[in-house]
């Protein structure tokens, strides 16, 4: 019986790391990752409208912080770069890690194959835990 390959996302606001576990015993191999290059950075108060002829001004009121909006992008980005490397790598499952916000927005742009695939996430920053020390953290998910 061949052994289910796990691809691993790790991700937070700035960056993430793709993983592969090629069955119990394997460990994890770093495949790829990514790193947020621009954050879009705007005035640190929102503009005014001009009503009518006369009329008051009003300020706006922001839809998203910059955070927020910051957050949504490299969301995106990592999907597709996720996507791109699962298309590569001939995967059965599918495992991430980010922190709860990252989570969320993450869970919105992957979709597909990859989304039908995912086996379990979790709500937990990763990134920094060294590659022989992640295992303990996956282990409800992988079997190592």
């Amino acid at each position: 019986m061949k052994a289910a390959r796990t691809f691993v996302l790790l991700a937070n606001e700035h960056e993430a790391r793709f993983l592969v576990n090629e069955g119990p015993g394997k460990g994890l191999l770093q495949v790829g990752g990514l790193t947020q290059t621009h954050e879009t950075q705007y005035s640190d108060m929102p503009g005014r409208s001009q009503a009518g002829p006369g009329a008051a001004r009003h300020g706006l009121d922001r839809s998203a912080t910059e955070r927020e909006q910051n957050r949504a992008r490299f969301s995106v980005e990592v999907a597709e770069a996720a996507e791109a490397q699962w298309a590569k790598g001939d995967y059965d499952r599918m495992v991430m890690a980010a922190p709860p916000k990252m989570l969320g927005a993450l869970r919105e742009d992957i979709g597909g194959a990859m989304k039908a695939a995912m086996a379990g996430d979790m709500d937990k920053d990763l990134l920094k835990v060294a590659l022989h020390d992640l295992p303990p953290h996956l282990e409800d998910m992988i079997v190592f």
